[in-house]
């Protein structure tokens, strides 16, 4: 008996995990963004320039652009999705939400070229999910 629940409470956390993947991936995002990265890493991303790329801007646009995969996943393989304007509500929110919230944590530092590429991968997730049919 012991066996069988064990096996149906993993069950029910693969289902619910499943049936939520855009909550999940915002949840694995907010985590990133707020786990210390160390004294080195923080002092050289801290610095606020505007001509100089780096490669982590690129890495904003792409963890935000993830949400339209997990959006258009979700639709194909019938798993419980949210319909367009919530997951535009959604994908913008956390675009603009994951940075802010690094004013808040005294180890990271706000970045407002961060937050404009966040917002450039939120508007490519739209595009995306246009693109896609958006028929949720």
């Amino acid at each position: 008996m012991q066996m069988f629940m064990n096996r149906t409470s993993v069950l029910s956390v693969s289902s619910v995990v499943k049936n939520n993947l855009l909550l999940s991936w915002l949840l694995i995002l907010v985590i990133v963004n707020i786990i210390p990265m160390g004294n080195e890493t923080s002092s050289s991303l801290s610095g606020n320039k505007l001509i100089v790329f780096r490669l982590d801007y690129l890495a904003h646009s792409i963890m935000i652009l993830c949400f339209a995969w997990i959006w258009i996943l979700s639709v194909v393989l019938g798993y419980k999705s949210l319909n367009v304007l919530q997951f535009c509500v959604l994908v913008f929110s956390a675009a603009i939400g994951l940075e802010l919230i690094q004013l808040l944590i005294p180890w990271r530092s706000f970045n407002p070229v961060d937050l404009g590429y966040n917002v450039g991968g939120a508007v490519l997730a739209f595009v995306v999910v246009a693109m896609s049919g958006g028929k949720r």
